[in-house]
């Protein structure tokens, strides 16, 4: 009995009901310093060295963030601020795909916030330092002053034509529009208003969708860019479109289309 008194005595001790100061609660580390007294030699080295090892880490991560503050200070000081986002892929120059790729966006009159790359939007893209870095070709000029007429084919969802294969030798033109759907139509019209050739990506022939199967500029561009690495139609789709436009793939087609093409 006198066993389990003391027993139960020492429990009582660590069971939290600590008496209220101040009205608030006594921090108990009498538990806890049992426990570590507990440990063996071994077990305690461990501890107190992991100890010391964390509160380094912590003061040699703060070093290191005032080390890179003071160099950027110094290279901005210097004028060589440019230099500390560098684009660190292959640039398009030295890249074996040639395939080209336009965003027109000549719809400025159309947008909730003005986006022609000759006024205010053009201002604060070049405001962002890394933004000189991009590997990317901004021009003013609008598309028949930069492109032959024959090389352009404009990608548009209303469009009768579909896409199968893509070129080196013509431009892919995605619009530039924030429409919000009250717009529907307006690059087909344009396109053809111009006399450009026109296409639609062959969604219809290889996918279903619950939804509109118009796209965002990033989706189109990244469609294109999986397409032109493996030539799968299919994969592109699915490896860009977002999973609430309810999308599956379209049984028998897409495979009869493969064979065929085989």
């Amino acid at each position: 009995m006198g066993c389990e008194s003391d027993f139960a005595n020492s429990s009582n001790q660590c069971d939290g009901n600590v008496p209220e100061k101040n009205g608030g609660m006594l921090e108990d580390t009498s538990c806890e310093n049992k426990n570590i007294n507990r440990l063996s030699k071994k077990a305690l080295k461990r501890l107190i060295g992991r100890e010391k090892w964390l509160e380094r880490r912590k003061v040699k991560r703060l070093q290191e963030k005032q080390r890179k503050k003071e160099k950027r200070a110094a290279l901005k000081k210097v004028g060589l601020g440019q230099s500390l986002r560098r684009f660190r892929g292959k640039s398009m120059e030295q890249s074996s795909c040639k395939i080209r790729v336009a965003i027109d966006m000549s719809f400025d009159t159309l947008m909730f916030y003005i986006t022609s790359f000759d006024g205010s939007c053009r201002e604060i893209y070049d405001s962002i330092e890394s933004n000189q870095n991009q590997d990317i070709f901004l021009k003013a000029e609008p598309l028949q002053d930069l492109f032959k007429p024959y090389e352009i084919v404009y990608l548009t969802a209303e469009s009768e034509n579909v896409l199968t294969h893509l070129e080196d030798s013509k431009v892919y033109v995605i619009g530039g529009l924030v429409d919000h759907n009250s717009e529907k139509g307006l690059c087909y019209e344009l396109a053809r208003r111009k006399g450009y050739a026109h296409a639609r990506l062959p969604i219809d022939e290889f996918v279903e969708m619950k939804t509109r199967k118009v796209l965002t500029i990033n989706h189109v561009f990244e469609i294109l860019a999986h397409f032109s690495e493996n030539g799968d139609w299919e994969k592109a789709f699915f490896a860009v479109i977002p999973s609430r436009k309810g999308m599956s793939k379209k049984i028998g087609i897409g495979n009869a289309s493969e064979t065929s093409g085989k």
